[in-house]
């Protein structure tokens, strides 16, 4: 009858007892038991993928399993990137005999406990009045290395010559970052 009393007619107490009693139920709990556990293994997953160049370090057997689930995703582990642990321990910029070139020497150090990414250089020519006249990014590729990687605690002499043309060079900046 549309006069009579609809199915929400019980009173309010009532039906949050009964939406009480629902979640109780067995296969409620099961349910959100394992719900919350695909939820979990979900995130551990995740996690895993997104520090996967720290796991590969820090649990070297785990690397195939991390491998296999970035091949699946479309991603690799490569060596960690910690910009702050390398420092450029000494660099040189000497003209060469000869020509309007230079010789770039720098010796890079890996202050970490782990191995690490080589980084790019960057490097600004100047003029006497301190004026840029040339900047570039090097690989370290470029300067001779023969690695992507620097081990832990090592140090790494770098070089390369450089053609500058009939511009004058008085000094020099580099710097290192990952691109």
């Amino acid at each position: 009858a549309p006069w009579g009393p609809g199915p929400d007619a019980s009173p309010a107490f009532v039906r949050r007892a009964n939406r009480a009693a629902t979640w109780k139920r067995p296969q409620v709990r099961v349910a959100l038991l394992g719900a919350a556990a695909v939820l979990g293994l979900a995130l551990a997953a995740q996690a895993a993928l997104l520090y996967r160049d720290t796991l590969a370090v820090r649990w070297p057997e785990s690397r195939p399993l991390l491998d296999a689930a970035c091949a699946w995703t479309g991603r690799r582990v490569e060596p960690l990137r910690r910009i702050g642990a390398l420092a450029v321990d000494a660099s040189g910029l000497n003209p060469l005999e000869g020509n309007n070139g230079y010789r770039l020497s720098v010796v890079l150090r890996n202050r970490s406990d782990v191995e690490l990414l080589l980084p790019a250089f960057d490097l600004m020519l100047t003029d006497s009045q301190g004026r840029t006249i040339a900047r570039r990014m090097l690989g370290a590729d470029e300067l001779g290395a023969s690695s992507r990687t620097l081990a832990a605690g090592a140090e790494l002499a770098l070089q390369s010559s450089l053609e500058v043309g009939e511009r004058r060079v008085s000094g020099y900046t580099i710097e290192i970052f990952y691109p």
